[in-house]
């Protein structure tokens, strides 16, 4: 799976140090190489969750937000986090234990880079919930894109978030450049970087947007990510504003190619050239889009207009999983529409793409999402020769159709084997879960 989107068959991939150095029959191994057998095994690059809440791992199949839409679903959620944060159960440790979790289900299912948007700081105070994210990156292993998120405009300003729930953009902006300074590695296979992600259009300040805009120009491999489209955000545009989502992020400095923005599901259709003119990434957000009754994102019209397509879970409060590869075969079979050709269908080929290369221009990452020599080596392989995948003519498209487990057999960050045999190698899985299983409330907590 390289950029000419060939598929090998009997060949050997070496890799030295934290770069795939070979890909070809016959390789030669060294005395002191570590020979991997991949017999039966489908091998494809890591895959790239473009965007992720990790916090929201403590906040799955909550029983109220079931069938919730987005105004009471966000209310909610309000709701139950300061709730929690004053019950003195919501703190960056906690946060770390959930986050940890998310990143070992992400690892079992593929998943070797995750781009997390943290936005949630109750009481208006910088705690180091994203400080706590990037600790668990290191204990477990997985590449973090940790996303300063914020909301910055309450309802006494006329937003949509409660105002206790919000920070000052000048608090926003300190905290920011502080982890900038203290985290962001721009090195093309850093394991760490950080970006600037207010959490929408309806939540903060233009000010943000324009300062963001500037940090992200003076500092390389700083990434510009928001929500988008998802429902809510175009008649506030339009009543706050007079503009588009679209025409808002144009006006603050946001069309830029550093950009990627989140869900995309009902933008204004004369718009999707201008997308790809300017060059933002798009994340495909399939499963949260059908739970919270989005409806259909234009993934078609975004692929035929050449648009950098990527793709991810959210989080688990509108999700309730971190499957990458689940939510791909959710993709592959809700976008068969009836009245559609069969040629617009997603193939499970294009859909692959997008949850590796895809993702990965998306995030800026120009050697990740790709097996060839010279790209770092992030890898993921599936066992195609299990009971539940007997049958199979075309692996690709099995891997995402067919099987009762989406566990990956072997996973691979920058040249370090993190899972083997489906184990984590790194740290224990059992231990990781008990942690995350006694850092909120064991019981529901009614809002």
């Amino acid at each position: 799976m390289d950029d000419a989107s060939r598929e090998l068959t009997g060949v050997d991939l070496a890799v030295s140090g934290n770069r795939i150095e070979a890909v070809g029959k016959g390789l030669k191994a060294g005395p002191e190489t570590e020979i991997v057998d991949a017999s039966n095994l489908i091998v494809t690059p890591g895959l790239v969750n473009a965007h992720q809440h990790l916090y929201q791992i403590g906040m799955r199949s909550i029983t109220e937000l079931e069938r919730a839409r987005i105004h009471p679903w966000l209310n909610g959620l309000h709701v139950k986090t300061h709730y929690w944060w004053k019950q003195g159960y919501y703190t960056p440790e906690t946060v770390g234990a959930v986050a940890a979790a998310g990143m070992v289900e992400s690892l079992l299912g593929g998943v070797t880079t995750v781009a997390d948007q943290h936005y949630v700081f109750p009481g208006g105070t910088t705690e180091p919930y994203i400080e706590s994210m990037i600790e668990g990156a290191h204990e477990t292993g997985i590449r973090l894109h940790a996303g300063r998120g914020s909301m910055t405009k309450g309802r006494a300003k006329g937003g949509v978030v409660p105002d206790q729930a919000c920070q000052t953009v000048d608090e926003v902006l300190r905290h920011s450049l502080e982890l900038i300074e203290k985290y962001h590695d721009p090195d093309p296979t850093a394991q760490i970087r950080i970006d600037l992600a207010p959490c929408g259009v309806h939540t903060d300040e233009p000010e943000l947007f324009q300062e963001f805009a500037r940090i992200a120009s003076e500092n390389s491999g700083v990434g510009l990510h928001t929500h988008l489209y998802e429902v809510i955000d175009t008649e506030y545009c339009k009543n706050t504003y007079d503009v588009t989502p679209w025409g808002f992020l144009g006006k603050n400095g946001w069309h830029d190619r550093r950009v990627w923005l989140a869900h995309m599901v009902d933008p204004p259709e004369e718009e999707i050239p201008e997308f790809a003119e300017v060059g933002v990434g798009i994340v495909h957000l399939i499963a949260p889009d059908l739970r919270m009754g989005f409806g259909l994102a234009p993934l078609r019209k975004y692929l035929d207009a050449g648009c950098k397509v990527g793709f991810g879970t959210t989080g688990s409060a509108s999700n309730d999983g971190a499957n990458q590869l689940g939510d791909l075969r959710i993709a592959a079979l809700v976008h068969r529409l009836p009245d559609a050709p069969t040629s617009k269908w997603p193939t499970a080929r294009e859909l692959l793409k997008l949850a590796t290369r895809g993702s990965a221009e998306c995030l800026g990452r120009e050697t990740l999402g790709v097996i060839a020599p010279g790209m770092t080596a992030d890898l993921a392989a599936w066992d195609m020769s299990t009971v539940d995948r007997v049958g199979i003519h075309d692996p690709v498209v099995g891997l995402l159709l067919a099987g009762l487990s989406d566990r990956a057999n072997l996973v691979m960050v920058n040249g370090e084997i993190l899972v083997r045999d489906s184990q984590c190698l790194k740290v224990d899985e059992q231990v990781i879960a008990e942690a995350a299983r006694n850092a909120f409330p064991p019981r529901p907590i009614r809002g």
